[in-house]
């Protein structure tokens, strides 16, 4: 059953496949084959992730779009479905749309979004609220870090004790600020229970996260747990002279490590080509740096992306997917601008974790490059592109926006993770429902399960934040 199910798959029979993955993993654990159970469930979990992240039919898209968008005629649906631009996959004989399907026409057709009074006017607030930030940015130079904020975070988890299986242990890990370059003073107020607790929470390492596991033949009751951090996170101001750039260690362990292709991160022929491309005859590090920049947030389409069907689920790599579709959400681009800076010899990652620009956290990435003598700079594609979603903006409003995306950013941003594709700590076994970015609970099963419990932990979750000090 197993073959079956393998076989299956291939042919894009996901459904059959899952059903046969669910028959399959009893009789191999009867058998004491838990090696194959494990392949035969993490298998089931995949193919039903990628059709959560799929889930429309032709039909159901369309319906949808015309919901979403009732002043649309046949004809402009029927060409905005069509285009290469849309996410889809084909599975149990059909194609099928991804969830973002009707909110990203809104990105790539920008009347769609300038039209929607609510979003122009809340966008408008953003790009003033932050320009706000940058009339008041500190003058000198080697002021980098300024004006910092402080923030409490509470991770809360309740689960069903019925939803859970009853053998074996549940490991989670729960993401957490980590003290990076504009981040400091994180502190883990209360655990609660600690019992569960495995190894000290990794805020000075290069993913903040706090392992726990739970041995479920003890949990009797429902599943809770309780996690409060708290941060203090600085606004950065690189006011970079591009003569007072130093000369890279090309042998330095950073160098090294932030040059070179990994995960989501992959730097084909086409994106070192792109890259030089637009640097041109530019070899100053900075000066490179903003024009890739500027190529992004002019070309690259934002676009809502179904991250979870991607490297290591996958083939597909986030980088090659921004170059060739010209399009993706803060984290793609910032990989894309990563992969670009690094075909270049500039040292770049993609850092992130969370924004709280309503006063929530929000999954975001952005990027970073480093200049010897500044350090780390920030670049936040995506954010800069804000400015054209609001008609209220002027054009001196949105020049100065993006202008303030490049080299500076404020303080509302939580790190979680110093770049994409981190491993765990400790890792994991199989693949988590997100392992390149972890803004939300990972989880994974000591026993192969034949039932389908990617959600369970993220649907019983919520986090949430208070601002205890600062602007």
């Amino acid at each position: 059953m197993a073959q079956e199910a393998a076989r299956l798959r291939e042919q894009g029979e996901y459904s059959l496949a899952i059903e046969r993955c669910a028959q399959a993993i009893p009789l191999l654990m009867e058998k004491g084959n838990v090696e194959q159970a494990a392949a035969c469930s993490q298998l089931m979990q995949d193919m039903d992730i990628i059709m959560q992240m799929h889930p429309h039919t032709l039909e159901e898209a369309t319906a949808l779009i015309r919901k979403t968008y009732p002043q649309a005629t046949r004809d402009n649906i029927a060409l905005w479905i069509s285009s290469d631009f849309v996410n889809r996959w084909f599975y149990n004989g059909e194609t099928h749309y991804d969830a973002d399907v009707a909110a990203n026409l809104s990105y790539r057709y920008l009347d769609l979004m300038l039209n929607d009074d609510a979003k122009r006017v809340a966008y408008n607030h953003l790009v003033l609220d932050v320009l706000a930030i940058a009339q008041a940015q500190p003058q000198e130079a080697f002021r980098q870090y300024s004006k910092p904020a402080l923030y409490r975070g509470t991770h809360t988890l309740r689960v069903s004790r019925e939803k859970l299986p009853q053998q074996g242990t549940l490991k989670i890990w729960l993401p957490i600020p980590i003290n990076t370059g504009p981040q400091t003073g994180v502190t883990i107020e209360s655990i609660s229970p600690e019992q569960w607790l495995m190894l000290p929470p990794s805020i000075d390492q290069e993913i903040g996260l706090a392992y726990f596991e739970v041995p479920l033949e003890e949990l009797t009751d429902d599943l809770s747990i309780r996690l409060a951090f708290t941060f203090t996170h600085y606004e950065q101001h690189f006011n970079v002279d591009p003569d007072l750039i130093g000369e890279y260690d090309e042998a330095s362990a950073l160098y090294q490590k932030y040059t070179q292709a990994s995960g989501n991160t992959q730097i084909t022929d086409e994106i070192r080509q792109k890259a030089r491309e637009i640097a041109g005859e530019e070899t100053n590090a900075y000066l490179v740096a903003r024009k890739l920049y500027d190529n992004i947030v002019e070309n690259v389409t934002y676009i809502l992306m179904p991250h979870a069907a991607f490297y290591p689920r996958t083939d597909m790599v986030e980088s090659d997917y921004v170059h060739r579709l010209q399009q993706g959400d803060c984290g793609a681009q910032s990989m894309y601008f990563t992969a670009m800076c690094r075909a270049l010899g500039i040292p770049a990652r993609t850092t992130g974790g969370w924004q709280m620009f309503s006063g929530e956290f929000g999954g975001h990435f952005w990027a970073e490059f480093h200049l010897p003598n500044y350090g780390w700079v920030p670049v936040d594609t995506s954010f800069g592109q804000t400015a054209f979603f609001s008609r209220d903006v002027t054009p001196q409003e949105g020049k100065a926006f993006v202008d303030f995306c490049f080299a500076h950013q404020d303080s509302m941003r939580c790190v979680v993770q110093e770049d994409t594709d981190v491993s765990l700590i400790p890792p994991a076994q199989g693949t988590v429902l997100l392992p390149m970015a972890i803004q939300m609970p990972a989880a994974e099963y000591s026993v192969p399960s034949c039932e389908i419990l990617t959600n369970v932990i993220p649907e019983n979750w919520t986090l949430s934040c208070e601002k205890l000090e600062g602007n």
